[in-house]
Protein backbone atom coordinates (compact mmCIF):
# COMPACT_ATOMS: atom_id res chain seq x y z
CA UNK A 1 0.00 0.00 0.00
CA UNK A 2 1.71 2.85 -1.57
CA UNK A 3 -0.96 5.13 0.50
CA UNK A 4 0.77 4.27 3.59
CA UNK A 5 4.50 5.25 3.25
CA UNK A 6 4.30 8.38 4.50
CA UNK A 7 2.35 6.83 8.05
CA UNK A 8 5.21 4.60 8.21
CA UNK A 9 8.00 7.26 7.87
CA UNK A 10 5.76 9.45 10.60
CA UNK A 11 5.70 6.31 12.89
CA UNK A 12 9.75 5.99 12.28
CA UNK A 13 10.37 9.73 13.15
CA UNK A 14 8.10 9.49 16.57
CA UNK A 15 10.12 5.95 17.33
CA UNK A 16 13.65 7.79 16.77
CA UNK A 17 14.77 6.56 13.42
CA UNK A 18 15.09 3.22 14.89
CA UNK A 19 13.77 1.73 11.75
CA UNK A 20 13.89 0.83 8.38
CA UNK A 21 10.77 2.03 5.56
CA UNK A 22 10.45 -0.57 3.18
CA UNK A 23 7.43 1.06 0.46
CA UNK A 24 5.82 -0.22 -2.23
CA UNK A 25 4.90 0.62 -5.85
CA UNK A 26 1.52 0.33 -7.80
CA UNK A 27 0.02 -2.72 -8.69
CA UNK A 28 -0.73 -1.29 -12.00
CA UNK A 29 2.06 0.78 -12.43
CA UNK A 30 3.53 0.23 -16.51
CA UNK A 31 7.27 -1.06 -16.99
CA UNK A 32 7.38 1.89 -19.92
CA UNK A 33 10.15 4.44 -19.03
CA UNK A 34 7.37 6.99 -19.37
CA UNK A 35 5.21 5.80 -16.70
CA UNK A 36 8.21 4.73 -14.82
CA UNK A 37 9.27 8.35 -14.70
CA UNK A 38 5.93 9.88 -14.35
CA UNK A 39 5.26 7.87 -11.04
CA UNK A 40 8.59 8.86 -9.62
CA UNK A 41 9.24 12.19 -10.31
CA UNK A 42 4.98 13.06 -9.40
CA UNK A 43 4.73 15.23 -12.49
CA UNK A 44 0.44 14.40 -11.64
CA UNK A 45 0.92 16.54 -8.42
CA UNK A 46 -0.24 14.06 -6.30
CA UNK A 47 -0.51 15.00 -2.72
CA UNK A 48 -0.03 11.51 -1.63
CA UNK A 49 2.09 8.44 -2.36
CA UNK A 50 -0.74 6.32 -4.39
CA UNK A 51 -1.12 5.25 -8.31
CA UNK A 52 -0.65 8.60 -9.51
CA UNK A 53 3.02 9.48 -8.10
CA UNK A 54 5.16 9.25 -5.18
CA UNK A 55 5.30 12.18 -3.17
CA UNK A 56 7.79 10.46 -0.30
CA UNK A 57 11.51 10.96 0.25
CA UNK A 58 13.35 9.86 3.34
CA UNK A 59 16.94 8.68 4.06
CA UNK A 60 15.78 5.86 6.18
CA UNK A 61 12.90 4.34 3.53
CA UNK A 62 13.03 2.70 0.49
CA UNK A 63 11.18 2.11 -2.90
CA UNK A 64 11.13 -1.23 -4.68
CA UNK A 65 9.36 -2.21 -8.48
CA UNK A 66 7.98 -4.32 -9.80
CA UNK A 67 5.16 -6.59 -7.70
CA UNK A 68 5.91 -10.22 -7.05
CA UNK A 69 4.47 -13.56 -8.45
CA UNK A 70 4.32 -16.74 -5.72
CA UNK A 71 2.16 -18.80 -4.08
CA UNK A 72 0.28 -18.43 -0.70
CA UNK A 73 0.05 -20.84 1.96
CA UNK A 74 -3.02 -23.23 0.15
CA UNK A 75 -0.61 -22.93 -3.33
CA UNK A 76 -3.16 -20.41 -4.60
CA UNK A 77 -1.04 -17.80 -7.54
CA UNK A 78 -1.18 -14.71 -6.23
CA UNK A 79 0.27 -11.34 -6.63
CA UNK A 80 2.46 -9.35 -3.82
CA UNK A 81 3.45 -6.31 -3.54
CA UNK A 82 7.57 -5.54 -3.94
CA UNK A 83 7.65 -5.03 0.40
CA UNK A 84 7.13 -8.93 0.08
CA UNK A 85 10.34 -9.40 -1.86
CA UNK A 86 12.75 -6.83 -0.73
CA UNK A 87 11.68 -7.46 3.38
CA UNK A 88 12.76 -11.05 2.63
CA UNK A 89 16.39 -10.57 0.51
CA UNK A 90 16.93 -7.75 3.40
CA UNK A 91 16.44 -10.44 5.94
CA UNK A 92 18.32 -13.00 4.30
CA UNK A 93 21.08 -9.93 3.84
CA UNK A 94 21.30 -9.82 7.54
CA UNK A 95 21.74 -13.82 8.20
CA UNK A 96 24.94 -14.26 5.88
CA UNK A 97 26.12 -10.89 6.11
CA UNK A 98 25.67 -7.44 8.38
CA UNK A 99 22.72 -4.79 7.77
CA UNK A 100 25.72 -2.78 6.39
CA UNK A 101 26.10 -4.83 3.24
CA UNK A 102 24.04 -3.94 0.58
CA UNK A 103 21.21 -6.18 -0.10
CA UNK A 104 21.38 -6.34 -3.80
CA UNK A 105 23.03 -8.12 -6.13
CA UNK A 106 23.84 -11.80 -7.18
CA UNK A 107 25.48 -12.45 -3.89
CA UNK A 108 23.41 -10.94 -1.17
CA UNK A 109 19.97 -9.45 -3.66
CA UNK A 110 18.58 -13.10 -4.94
CA UNK A 111 14.61 -13.20 -4.54
CA UNK A 112 13.59 -16.55 -2.95
CA UNK A 113 9.85 -16.20 -2.21
CA UNK A 114 8.55 -15.14 -5.84
CA UNK A 115 8.68 -17.00 -9.06
CA UNK A 116 8.33 -13.66 -11.22
CA UNK A 117 8.20 -10.22 -10.72
CA UNK A 118 5.90 -8.32 -13.43
CA UNK A 119 2.57 -5.87 -12.80
CA UNK A 120 -1.18 -6.04 -13.17
CA UNK A 121 -2.52 -4.71 -16.31
CA UNK A 122 -5.81 -2.97 -17.08
CA UNK A 123 -7.35 -6.68 -17.39
CA UNK A 124 -6.44 -7.75 -14.04
CA UNK A 125 -4.20 -9.93 -15.40
CA UNK A 126 -0.72 -10.68 -13.82
CA UNK A 127 1.80 -9.81 -16.76
CA UNK A 128 5.48 -10.56 -16.11
CA UNK A 129 8.79 -8.48 -16.99
CA UNK A 130 12.30 -8.98 -16.94
CA UNK A 131 13.57 -5.15 -16.81
CA UNK A 132 15.79 -4.02 -19.15
CA UNK A 133 18.74 -1.90 -18.43
CA UNK A 134 16.83 1.29 -19.71
CA UNK A 135 14.02 0.34 -17.03
CA UNK A 136 16.28 0.03 -14.21
CA UNK A 137 18.63 3.38 -15.41
CA UNK A 138 15.01 4.90 -15.42
CA UNK A 139 13.85 3.53 -11.22
CA UNK A 140 16.91 4.05 -10.52
CA UNK A 141 17.18 7.41 -11.43
CA UNK A 142 14.21 8.55 -9.18
CA UNK A 143 15.26 6.42 -6.62
CA UNK A 144 13.34 3.50 -7.08
CA UNK A 145 14.72 0.51 -6.55
CA UNK A 146 14.55 -2.59 -9.90
CA UNK A 147 13.75 -6.25 -9.28
CA UNK A 148 14.09 -7.92 -12.26
CA UNK A 149 15.47 -11.58 -13.81
CA UNK A 150 18.98 -12.16 -14.43
CA UNK A 151 20.15 -15.01 -16.84
CA UNK A 152 21.53 -17.33 -14.74
CA UNK A 153 21.23 -15.80 -11.51
CA UNK A 154 16.91 -15.84 -11.46
CA UNK A 155 15.11 -12.81 -9.81
CA UNK A 156 17.35 -10.14 -7.94
CA UNK A 157 17.04 -6.74 -6.33
CA UNK A 158 19.37 -4.58 -8.97
CA UNK A 159 19.29 -1.64 -6.40
CA UNK A 160 20.06 -0.07 -2.85
CA UNK A 161 19.30 3.49 -3.46
CA UNK A 162 16.35 5.15 -0.20
CA UNK A 163 14.76 7.56 -0.99
CA UNK A 164 16.75 10.47 -0.31
CA UNK A 165 16.09 13.89 -1.37
CA UNK A 166 19.30 15.19 -2.16
CA UNK A 167 22.78 12.98 -2.86
CA UNK A 168 24.63 11.74 0.64
CA UNK A 169 26.08 8.90 2.17
CA UNK A 170 22.36 7.85 3.44
CA UNK A 171 20.99 7.87 -0.21
CA UNK A 172 22.03 3.85 0.11
CA UNK A 173 20.51 1.50 1.99
CA UNK A 174 23.17 0.16 3.46
CA UNK A 175 24.28 3.27 4.94
CA UNK A 176 21.35 4.23 6.48
CA UNK A 177 20.75 0.75 7.77
CA UNK A 178 24.32 0.96 9.71
CA UNK A 179 23.13 4.54 11.16
CA UNK A 180 19.91 2.85 12.54
CA UNK A 181 22.37 0.26 13.64
CA UNK A 182 24.55 2.02 15.20
CA UNK A 183 21.83 4.72 16.86
CA UNK A 184 20.37 1.46 18.68
CA UNK A 185 23.50 0.51 19.78
CA UNK A 186 24.52 3.15 21.08
CA UNK A 187 21.32 3.41 23.18
CA UNK A 188 21.57 0.57 24.88
CA UNK A 189 25.36 0.84 25.69
CA UNK A 190 24.61 4.28 27.23
CA UNK A 191 21.94 3.13 29.64
CA UNK A 192 23.90 1.75 32.19
CA UNK A 193 25.63 4.97 32.08
CA UNK A 194 22.51 7.46 32.92
CA UNK A 195 23.22 9.71 35.63
CA UNK A 196 26.93 8.70 35.80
Amino acid sequence: YPELIQNMVGLNTDRGITAFVVGDTPFRLQPTGTALNAWGLNTSGALDNGDAGATSYDEYMAMYYPSGYTNDNTGNNIVVPASHMALRTIILNDQVAFPWFAPAGTRRGGVTNATAAGYISSEGEFVSVALNEGQRDTLYSNAVNPITFLSGSGLVVFGQKTRARNASALDRINVARLVIYLRSQLGKLAKPYLFE
